[in-house]
């Protein structure tokens, strides 16, 4: 017969669950604008060692639209910026929550060793006379 689970240990359990869900969303997301970023800093890098007088297009859709270079690299250095701002904060996010859940893991471990202790040591019975 097994043995029902503490709602303690199941509440914590729950609990770490949904940190862990949550953790591997702001990764995805950071991964996202890691990606944005290195995206930006190459075009950068190609605008500012192409020639000023060098023709910029944009693509939209299946459409090329002529772009003024000066306002393109305002653009995407404001973008970067954003997305530097961005990218930090979830680094942060994600290393609280690594401490969140790297606590949650020592509770329930804790709470696992007491329980398994409970289940597996046998109980005795003291009193007077009870049958």
């Amino acid at each position: 017969m097994a043995e029902k689970v503490p709602p303690e240990i199941e509440q914590v359990a729950q609990q770490l669950d949904e940190l862990q869900e949550k953790y591997n969303n702001l990764l995805n997301q950071r991964l996202i604008v890691e990606s944005e970023l290195k995206e930006i800093n190459k075009l950068l890098e190609t605008l500012n060692n192409i020639p000023p007088e060098t023709k910029i297009y944009r693509s939209v859709g299946n459409i090329f639209f002529a772009e003024d270079r000066d306002k393109l690299v305002k653009e995407l250095t404001e973008k970067k910026e954003t997305d530097e701002l961005i990218y930090e904060r979830f680094k942060k996010d994600e290393e609280d929550l690594k401490k969140q859940i790297s606590t949650l893991q020592e509770k329930l471990r804790g709470l696992l060793s007491k329980y398994y202790q409970k289940v597996s040591t046998p109980v005795t019975k003291t009193g007077s006379g009870a049958s």
